[in-house]
């Protein structure tokens, strides 16, 4: 007795809910069979449960007899052909029987890759010391790289059954259900099957992992050695068990030990008192400052802004100055904030404004002249311009005056007398540092500022005019301390190396060739002086100079001096450095010598300029050298 009811055609023609058994032609045959039509409800029974059809059904059915062969058939109606439909059915339950025998022959092969991982972690900790049992771990990986690409033929295969279950469920909704489930299984498992084999091989992978660690720790070892070596230089701060002794540094100090307290300047509306280094905010005469050979030269840059008259701040964001040996007075601008434009304008229509800079320690005394408002979207300055303290001194703060002197007086007196109103003083200095001379009494008129007629003396002796740097004094110095040919002789002011200069510029300027000069006074009282560099010919003569108060040698020599040392092949040449502590700012008249390794340049600043973009400070310097004298 056979339980399943197999249906092997299509159904035949005949009456709804009716099953037929058996086959007209197998009964033409002789065979033994019986044939008969069931009545049927509008329901089937399929895989042993009750499944409801759709109107106009057919069924037939067959019962087993002696001697008989019973054959049944199933009529449905759908929107499909009917002879592909039950042939894709029955090929889909085939397959299934095929697919759960593979389902489980894969998973009694589960339990024996557990028993490999468990070996494989055992021999882990084996993985860093011996290198043959990671080669053996490599091919093992490679066996399960091999069975993942099995696995995969098989899922390629699924996916063709699965192409063939799509034409299935465009049938009929109900069998699409039952063979997604079948479908989801076998591949779900499958693939969880790979996963699993995958996760395996990572396992082994991070084994290897972990053997890559190990190596960077040993090489950060040897980064901690490297840190020791550090500490150990920086441990000799740190004396060892013993005695030592520390000498202090011997360096000149800024102040000299002292109880009384002594006031520079005068008070003014602040009480902010201001220190200096005093001892070392100029060198000394005749004193060279070599500045060393270093690898970085780093400074510590501050420049500070006061109104003098308030002691109110002025928060500069850029700063620059300039000074040169024809200028007596230096030149200067400032970019403040918009919130300093109160500040700054406060009386400056009626006069300058007196403003104290202060320069890494050193003060400069400026005077405020003009500003200018610069608003532009999301930024608001104040530009300010100006000149040094001396700017009292000139137009238009200084009147124009006739100067003259009718008793004899020498040059530095004239300079003094130069310096007053009516018979009185103005509170400006002389600081005289040429040779002086006697002139006789009404030699000299003139007519013009302050400043004009201390000009119009120094050009006698061809001096030049320099402002002190926060007291209300002028220097006057020699243009030419020494002749350019006599500069080898003497030692300079400063020697600076190649490596604290950051831009170098040489440009050679021809002159004429004088070795010869006519000096005279332009009155009865003046005398004639002929000035001629030795070991020449004198055969190049230069203009003839003349001036009233030519009265004595020692002021023709010192004219003459100018004038023939301002000749023949000069080299300008242009430094650029920072404000360096053993330094400070480097003043026009001061003797440079610049050594860049290959060659050295000796000669004279002639000009200064001094620049700040916060926080870089840089001063520029223009050396006026000779190279053939």
């Amino acid at each position: 007795m056979v339980d399943d009811l197999v249906f092997r055609r299509s159904p035949l023609d005949g009456p709804p809910n009716v099953l037929v058994f058996g086959e007209p032609e197998e009964a033409a045959s002789g065979a033994a069979h019986a044939l008969g039509r069931i009545p049927l409800p509008a329901f089937m029974l399929s895989g042993g449960a009750l499944v409801k059809r759709p109107p106009n059904v057919l069924a037939s059915g067959g019962i087993p007899l002696p001697a008989f062969m019973v054959r049944g058939t199933a009529n449905y109606s759908s929107a499909v052909s009917r002879p592909l439909m039950g042939k894709v059915s029955a090929g889909w339950q085939v397959a299934r029987q095929i697919e759960a025998g593979a389902l489980a022959r894969h998973q009694n092969a589960a339990p024996a890759r557990a028993t490999t991982l468990a070996r494989w972690q055992k021999a882990a900790p084996l993985v860093g010391g011996v290198a043959v049992n990671w080669q053996d771990a490599q091919r093992a990986r490679a066996a399960a790289v091999l069975r993942y690409q099995a696995a995969r033929q098989l899922e390629a295969a699924t996916a063709a059954r699965h192409q063939e279950a799509l034409r299935v469920r465009a049938g009929g909704s109900v069998r699409w259900q039952a063979a997604a489930q079948l479908a989801t299984r076998p591949v779900g498992v499958r693939h969880q099957e790979a996963s699993r084999m995958r996760r395996e091989v990572a396992a082994r992978w991070q084994q290897a992992v972990g053997v890559q660690l190990a190596h960077r720790d040993r090489f950060g070892a040897a980064l901690q050695l490297d840190v020791g070596r550090l500490t150990r230089w920086q441990a000799a701060m740190h004396p060892l068990p013993g005695r030592s002794v520390i000498t202090p540094p011997t360096g000149d100090p800024c102040y000299v030990p002292s109880t009384t307290l002594v006031f520079d300047v005068q008070q003014q509306y602040s009480t902010t008192l201001v220190f200096i280094c005093e001892r070392h905010s100029e060198p000394e005469p005749g004193e060279t400052i070599t500045v060393p050979i270093r690898r970085a030269y780093i400074v510590q840059n501050n420049i500070t802004l006061v109104r003098v008259d308030s002691g109110e701040a002025l928060e500069a964001t850029a700063f620059a100055m300039s000074l040169d040996a024809d200028s007596w007075t230096w030149q200067w601008s400032a970019t403040l904030p918009w919130s300093a434009l109160p500040i700054i304008k406060r009386d400056i229509r009626s006069g300058p404004v007196d403003i104290l800079a202060t320069v890494n320690g050193v003060q400069y005394r400026l005077a405020a002249e003009n500003y200018r408002r610069d608003r532009r979207f999301a930024d608001a300055k104040v530009q300010v311009q100006g000149r040094g303290r001396a700017a009292m001194l000139g137009a238009p703060s200084s009147p124009v005056l006739n100067h003259q002197s009718a008793a004899p007086r020498s040059i530095a007196q004239l300079m003094e007398l130069a310096l007053t109103y009516n018979g009185v003083g103005i509170g400006w200095g002389i600081d005289f540092g040429i040779t002086d001379w006697a002139v006789p009494g009404g030699t000299w008129n003139f007519q013009g500022t302050h400043i004009d007629a201390v000009l119009d003396i120094a050009s006698a002796a061809g001096a030049i005019v320099q402002p002190h740097r926060a007291d209300a004094t002028l220097r006057i110095l020699p243009r030419y301390p020494v002749a350019p040919w006599h500069w080898n002789t003497v030692a300079p002011d400063f020697v600076l190396p190649a490596a604290a200069v950051s831009v170098e510029g040489i440009e050679y300027t021809p002159k004429p060739d004088y070795n010869r000069v006519f000096v005279a006074g332009a009155n009865a009282a003046g005398v004639l002086g002929q000035i001629t560099r030795a070991g020449t010919a004198g055969d190049s003569i230069a203009p003839m100079v003349t001036h009233p108060l030519m009265t004595h040698s020692d002021g023709a020599q010192q004219r003459g001096l100018a004038v023939l040392g301002d000749t023949g092949l000069q080299a300008s040449v242009s430094l650029r450095l920072q404000v360096l502590p053993e330094t400070g700012l480097i003043l026009p008249g001061a003797m440079v010598r610049y050594e860049d390794g290959a060659e050295s340049h000796l000669g004279l600043v002639r000009s200064t300029g001094l620049d700040w973009q916060r926080p870089t400070l840089r001063q520029t310097l223009i050396l006026e050298t000779h190279p053939e004298a």
